[in-house]
C-alpha cells in the first residue's frame, strides 16, 4: 500500500494506472509520477506544471501544447513524442531520450538539457534561450529559425544539424561538435 497524496515516496513502478487515474491524483495534489509507462498517451494540451516524470516512458506520446513549465523529465525515453508548441521552461530533461521527438515551436528557455539525445530531432523555430545543452547529441536535428540565444551548446554534437536561421547571440560554443553543420543557406561547415 501507498500513499497515493504523499509527496515523499514515489509511485512504485509495479502499479499502472491509466492516464485519467494519473490527471486525477494530480489535481489531488500528487506530483510524482516517475519511472511509469506512459507510451503513446494522449497529453496534447494538459496543464502539467511541475510535474515529475523522470525515468517515464513517453514513447510516441503526444504532448502538443502541453504546458509543463518546472517539470522533471530526466532520464525520459521520449523518442518520436509529439511535443510541438509545448511549453517546456526551466523543464529538466537531462539526459532525456527526445530521439526524432518533434519540438516544433517548443519554448524551451532556461531547459537543463545536458547528456540528452535529440538526434534527428525538429527544433524547428524553437526557444531555447539559456538552455543548458552541455554535451548534449543533436546531430542530424533540424534546429531551423531556433532562437538559441544565451545557450550554453559546449561540448554538444551538432554534426549536420541544420541551424540556418538559428538565433547564436552570446551562446556558448566551446568545444561544440558542427562538422557539416549548416548555419546559412550556403553549403555545410566542412568536416576537421
Amino acid at each position: 500500500m501507498f500513499d497515493l497524496m504523499g509527496e515523499t515516496s514515489p509511485m512504485p513502478q509495479s502499479i499502472t494506472i491509466t492516464m485519467a487515474q494519473m490527471l486525477g491524483l494530480y489535481r489531488a495534489g500528487r506530483r510524482d509520477f516517475s519511472h511509469l509507462d506512459f507510451q503513446d498517451a494522449w497529453m496534447g494540451g494538459v496543464e502539467l506544471l511541475g510535474i515529475n516524470l523522470s525515468q517515464a516512458n513517453l514513447v510516441s506520446a503526444n504532448l502538443s501544447q502541453a504546458k509543463l513549465e518546472g517539470a522533471q523529465l530526466c532520464g525520459c525515453n521520449l523518442w518520436r513524442a509529439n511535443l510541438e508548441d509545448a511549453d517546456l521552461t526551466e523543464v529538466n530533461l537531462a539526459r532525456a531520450v527526445l530521439i526524432r521527438a518533434d519540438l516544433s515551436r517548443v519554448r524551451l528557455s532556461r531547459a537543463d538539457l545536458r547528456c540528452s539525445d535529440l538526434r534527428l530531432a525538429t527544433l524547428h523555430q524553437g526557444v531555447l534561450r539559456g538552455a543548458d545543452l552541455r554535451d548534449a547529441n543533436l546531430s542530424y536535428a533540424d534546429l531551423r529559425d531556433a532562437d538559441l540565444t544565451g545557450a550554453d551548446l559546449r561540448g554538444a554534437d551538432l554534426t549536420s544539424a541544420n541551424l540556418r536561421g538559428a538565433n547564436l547571440a552570446i551562446a556558448h560554443l566551446d568545444g561544440a561538435h558542427l562538422d557539416r553543420a549548416w548555419l546559412d543557406s550556403a553549403d555545410p561547415l566542412p568536416a576537421g
